[in-house]
C-alpha cells in the first residue's frame, strides 16, 4: 500500500502523521490493516494472526467496528478528554463483534491491536497482543507497551533473555488476541506527549525484523519527518527478510 499522511491538531499541538501497510516479501496476503482517523484523534494498527484462517478479515473487522464505535467529530468541550473506562468498553464491544463475527463464519481468526486515543491535552495508549506502540522523546526511544506474549512472561520470569526471546521459536506466540474470547482484557495507559515527540505504532512486522536500536536510528534520522521515517522503517524490515506483514504509523507532535 502507498504511504497515507496528512497534518491535523492533537492534544492542543499542530501534528503530522503518516502511515503505510505492505505484505512484506515472504506472504503472498497481507493479515494487517491500519486506521488513521485524525478527526477523532484516533490511531490504530492491527495483524491478523498468522496460520489463522481470515486473519486479514479479522483485523479489518477490529479497525472497522472500532472507527463505527468511536465519536464522528470531537467531543464537547465538557468532555473532551478519553476516559479509561470508555476507551475500555470500545475494545469490548470491539472484542465482542469480532468474536461474534469468528462464530459467524466458523473460522479460528483472530487479531492483535494497538492504538492511540488523543484528547484535547492528553493521550490514551491501549494494545492487545503483540503490536506495539513507542515513544521518542528528547532524543530517546521508549517501548511504552508490554508484549501479550509467551516469550515476555518467559522474560519477566527471568527465564529467557531478549536476545533468546529474539530467536525464539515461540516469540509468535500471543497470550491475548481481539477476537479469540468473548471477553479480552486489554492493557490501557496514558501518555503525555510534548512538542518534538513522535509516537510510533507497528506491528510484529517491523519489530521481529529491525531491532529497537536501528529504530531509534531512523528517528534520529527522521524526527520531524513521518513519511520518510514510516517509510525508512518498512525498508529495513523488507531489507532484514520481510518475513512478515508490516505496519507503521508515525505521528509527529509539533507547536
Amino acid at each position: 500500500m502507498s504511504l497515507m499522511h496528512g497534518t491535523c491538531h492533537l492534544a492542543g499541538m499542530a501534528a503530522e502523521y503518516a502511515g503505510m501497510t505492505d505484505p512484506g516479501r515472504i506472504r503472498p496476503n497481507n493479515e494487517d490493516a491500519l486506521l488513521l482517523a485524525p478527526e477523532t484523534g484516533l490511531f490504530a494498527v492491527a495483524d491478523g494472526l498468522g496460520g489463522l484462517d481470515a486473519g486479514d478479515v479479522a483485523s479489518r473487522t477490529a479497525l472497522t467496528r472500532l472507527r463505527q464505535l468511536m465519536p464522528a467529530s470531537p467531543p464537547p468541550p465538557s468532555d473532551r478528554e478519553p476516559s479509561h473506562s470508555r476507551l475500555a468498553a470500545i475494545i469490548a464491544a470491539t472484542n465482542r463483534h469480532t468474536y461474534e463475527q469468528r462464530l459467524a463464519l466458523g473460522t479460528t481468526m483472530a487479531t492483535t491491536l494497538a492504538l492511540v486515543w488523543f484528547g484535547a491535552c492528553s493521550a490514551l495508549v491501549a494494545h492487545v497482543g503483540d503490536s506495539r506502540i513507542y515513544r521518542w522523546h528528547r532524543g530517546a526511544l521508549t517501548r511504552i507497551t508490554s508484549d501479550h506474549s509467551l516469550v515476555h512472561a518467559l522474560c519477566e520470569q527471568g527465564a529467557l533473555t531478549e536476545a533468546q526471546a529474539r530467536q525464539s521459536p515461540q516469540r509468535h506466540v500471543i497470550t491475548r488476541a481481539i477476537g479469540a474470547e468473548a471477553v479480552v482484557q486489554p492493557s490501557i495507559q496514558a501518555v503525555t506527549v510534548a512538542p518534538g515527540d513522535v509516537l510510533l505504532l507497528c506491528t510484529d512486522g517491523l519489530t521481529g525484523m529491525v531491532p529497537d536500536e536501528a529504530i531509534a536510528a531512523g528517528l534520529r534520522q527522521h524526527p520531524s519527518d513521518p513519511g520518510a521515517l514510516v517509510g525508512r522503517l518498512v525498508l529495513l524490515a523488507n531489507e532484514a527478510g520481510g518475513h512478515d506483514n508490516i505496519t507503521v504509523i508515525a505521528i509527529t507532535i509539533r507547536q
